[in-house]
């Protein structure tokens, strides 16, 4: 039974929402504005996520399991690792809602990566337990956790916070990724998990350690530059650019002129020497891309 993973839209998450409602975060605000604001979260530049879709359908769901992070600001994460408290995610979704989000800023993502390393929220990992097989329940859980770690690849971890709501959740964060428990709340059935590059070091083989590999940006690009190859890495043409970055056709490929150079000032072997045959403009973004895939800390705010 194939399953794939994608980027979620809001119809996924708010799907997953209705089957998993512990992690929809309205006790603060109520059903509605909490749908309304992660609504706003599925917008942010930071927030990743990955939908896990069956084909043919499980027994009818077709939408298997989706997954949610979102970067945080420093001091929230500091403040839930010093105190934690049940329902991490209400709080989040009270902040949005009160126009004082504590979602991090392109600033603050920056000067964390640059220095320290970015504080990251798992916001939940839901998977329709009681449809799938043992053989399909791990598959989806397999497929949850990479490409939970493609999404922070390129990032300067500092550590990642997960509020599990049930007990195969708990023990598959436990397993899987190498969490920490620093809080439980029986009575709630809900678990406070912490991982750290400390927490990881005891199982060197755990994706936990891919996830916080970091190596430094060698081409230092321009934020421009970053949004139009995320964008194109992610299938856009030029048409496509064109709409999503404003521009028309004819500056969307100007803007990859300025790329390329910009690039073979600091790896000239990457784009330098495609040679003269016709298609050398698709035959450098084939280059690049290929390269930025692999050095996502490229495409990452520095």
């Amino acid at each position: 039974m194939p399953i794939i993973w994608r980027t979620a839209t809001w119809r996924d998450i708010e799907e997953s929402l209705s089957f998993h409602g512990a992690y929809k975060g309205d006790a603060r605000v109520g059903s509605d504005a909490a749908l309304r604001c992660w609504r706003d979260l599925v917008r942010d530049p930071f927030f990743a996520s990955a939908a896990l879709v069956a084909d043919p359908a499980i027994r009818g769901y077709r939408l298997v399991g989706v997954g949610a992070s979102v970067l945080v600001s420093r001091a929230f994460a500091d403040a839930e690792i010093a105190n934690p408290r049940p329902d991490i995610n209400s709080r989040i979704i009270a902040s949005i809602h009160s126009g004082r989000s504590v979602l991090a800023t392109r600033n603050e993502v920056a000067r964390a990566n640059a220095c320290g390393g970015v504080d990251v929220v798992v916001l939940g990992g839901i998977w329709h337990d009681q449809i799938l097989s043992a053989a399909e329940r791990q598959e989806v859980q397999t497929i949850l956790a990479t490409s939970f770690t493609e999404a922070l690849s390129g990032y300067r971890v500092r550590d990642i916070l997960h509020e599990t709501a049930n007990e195969p959740a708990r023990e598959f964060v436990q397993r899987s990724i190498v969490f920490s428990t620093i809080a439980q709340f029986s009575e709630l059935g809900r678990f406070i998990h912490l991982m750290t590059s400390e927490s990881v070091k005891a199982v060197p083989a755990s994706l936990g350690n891919v996830i916080f590999r970091y190596r430094e940006p060698l081409l230092r690009l321009r934020d421009s530059d970053q949004q139009l190859l995320l964008s194109a890495l992610r299938g856009a043409t030029d048409q496509e650019l064109s709409t999503l970055l404003g521009l028309k056709v004819s500056a969307v490929k100007a803007r990859w002129r300025s790329a390329f150079a910009r690039i073979e000032q600091t790896l000239p072997g990457l784009v330098a020497d495609v040679g003269d045959r016709g298609g050398r403009g698709l035959q450098k973004r084939h280059r690049v891309l290929a390269y930025v895939r692999n050095h996502l800390e490229e495409l990452r705010p520095y």
